[in-house]
């Protein structure tokens, strides 16, 4: 039975105006209920915190606690494909131990990012670990750091000559306040963590935009999503608006490349909840698979605008993305599928089939699997000495 904490956190979306909901969203009263909704969803949360399948089970794989258990559909790949897991939280000053003790093969992890000290947690806990010990985690940290920041993502991607929209960072009031007495308007204001568009604003009228900057400043900014006082001080990230593009999420999982559109609401395609299907073109899967090889990404989303003269930006890279259950993200006349490119032809090939099970969790135990046994491929090959 749910409790009226939880009743509450479901129904308070529904129930009030948008100013009033933002507001009350933030509350630490609701942020606490909210969370106790989410580990109240979760249908293993009174099971055991180790499972071993039934039968044969090449590997054991620790899956990282998180906070809200939304680590879940993990639990539930393994379970589908008979893969043993042990729950790990290594939210404790014995994080270390923890992980190194573990007994796992490898690790998943999809880190909680509604509080700012909780990602980086994640952030720091799973970068110190991979770089001491050699056991996979998935997604790889480099991917998880770069997720829910805007500023990691622009860095990274204007490191790699990666086409995106032009960005400015400012960490001095004085050069962003000077920026928005002349840039271009509109302009867009995004906050670093934040998904759905819960933290873009677009600027039309200078005032506002340089009375923004003022208050990001000063009392810092924080979106609906997420406790009150968790707040981005000193520092604010502009973005140029482009005009009439569409724009394409993509997704690469392993060698599994999937696409649909995203249809735009009130000049934002994010949080729109509009998806339109068909073949992804060419050129944005292109694009997908030669960001996902430079970064070696074997979990990632790409949201990509084309423009009306056919350019391509990079709007946002999310090693974690939103996903509806087990919705089929890719269809092709009407048939559900994914897209495989083949390198014999040099081809994309549309595969028809269902992929996404459990928020496609299962594709990515999957593709964790075959790592695995690449990598002990590899070292079970005899070396030739010259």
């Amino acid at each position: 039975m749910l409790s009226y904490k939880t009743i509450i956190a479901k129904n308070i979306r529904h129930l009030m105006p948008p100013p009033i909901r933002n507001f009350l969203l933030q509350h630490p009263a609701t942020f606490s209920a909210r969370g106790e909704k989410w580990r109240e969803e979760n249908p293993y949360r009174n099971e055991s915190q180790e499972w071993l399948a039934p039968g044969d089970s090449k590997y054991q794989f620790g899956i990282i606690k998180e906070f809200w258990h939304l680590h879940w559909p993990f639990i539930a790949a393994c379970r589908d494909l008979n893969v043993s897991y042990k729950i790990i939280d290594i939210s404790g000053p014995d994080w270390l131990d923890v992980l190194k003790k573990s007994g796992c093969d490898a690790f998943l992890c999809r880190p909680s990012v509604q509080y700012k000290t909780w990602k980086e947690m994640y952030d720091e806990k799973l970068r110190i670990f991979s770089a001491i010990d050699p056991r996979i985690i998935f997604p790889d940290p480099e991917a998880l750091w770069i997720w829910e920041s805007k500023r990691r993502m622009h860095y990274w991607l204007d490191a790699h000559n990666i086409p995106h929209p032009k960005s400015w960072v400012f960490y001095n009031k004085k050069y962003a306040i000077d920026f928005a007495s002349q840039c271009n308007l509109p302009i867009i204001f995004k906050s670093n963590m934040g998904s759905g568009a819960s933290g873009v604003i677009i600027f039309d009228n200078r005032g506002s935009l340089q009375r923004h900057i003022t208050h990001c400043f000063s009392k810092g900014y924080s979106t609906y999503r997420r406790i009150r006082n968790d707040r981005e001080f000193g520092s604010v990230f502009l973005q140029e608006y482009l005009q009439d593009v569409r724009e394409w999420r993509t997704v690469r999982i392993g060698n599994s490349f999937f696409g649909y559109e995203k249809g735009s609401c009130n000049g934002l395609h994010s949080g729109s909840k509009r998806f339109f299907y068909g073949q992804p073109p060419d050129e944005v899967l292109h694009l997908t698979k030669k960001i996902t090889d430079i970064g070696k990404f074997m979990s990632m989303n790409i949201d990509i605008f084309l423009t009306s003269d056919g350019r391509l930006f990079v709007n946002e890279l999310q090693a974690i993305f939103g996903q509806s259950g087990s919705r089929e993200i890719c269809r092709v006349d009407n048939q559900t599928g994914r897209m495989i490119w083949d390198k014999h032809s040099e081809k994309w090939i549309f595969e028809p089939g269902t992929f996404c099970q459990n928020y496609l969790c299962n594709l990515r135990v999957e593709t964790l699997i075959k790592l695995l046994d690449t990598r002990k491929n590899i070292s079970a090959t005899p070396q030739v000495t010259p």
